[in-house]
């Protein structure tokens, strides 16, 4: 589970820095004021279904390796909710938060999530050839000096 950790921090480091980002530009530019909350209030809904997500991925995954079941299943319904509260108060208040950016900001954790698995896996993947070269190359010398030493 190292591995959804380490994605979930980045998750989480994202959407602190875009969560700050929208708020200075809140405060630089209120004119843009609804479509900035839109996009908090969205981002928020959709880290913190990420995070919903993962404890009960993991908590499947425990009772998996203990070789026993869960009642329940991911938490679809609990995630649905949170979208349609979302969506519920974006529509009581058109003039605070905005539709649009609500609904286009619900779908960034996945496809941060995505960005970020690629990048990670990249650069181990790197490293991984990196390290398969060094060895090559440690073989093809030990190879070199017995090659010399029969001779």
């Amino acid at each position: 589970m190292n591995e959804l950790t380490r994605y979930m921090r980045w998750l989480t480091r994202i959407t602190y820095v875009l969560l700050a980002i929208g708020a200075v530009w809140m405060l630089i530019a209120p004119h843009h004021h609804p479509v900035l909350m839109g996009l908090i209030l969205g981002l928020s809904i959709s880290c913190l279904s990420s995070y919903f997500l993962l404890y009960k991925v993991r908590r499947m995954t425990d009772a998996a390796a203990e070789g026993r079941r869960v009642r329940g299943g991911i938490g679809f319904v609990w995630r649905a909710l949170a979208a349609v509260g979302g969506i519920v108060v974006a529509i009581e208040f058109p003039r605070e938060i905005n539709l649009q950016a609500l609904l286009a900001s619900m779908v960034a954790a996945p496809f941060i999530l995505l960005i970020v698995g690629i990048f990670i896996n990249r650069k181990e993947s790197q490293a991984e050839m990196a390290r398969f070269a060094e060895r090559r190359e440690e073989v093809e010398q030990l190879t070199g000096e017995r090659g010399e030493k029969d001779a």
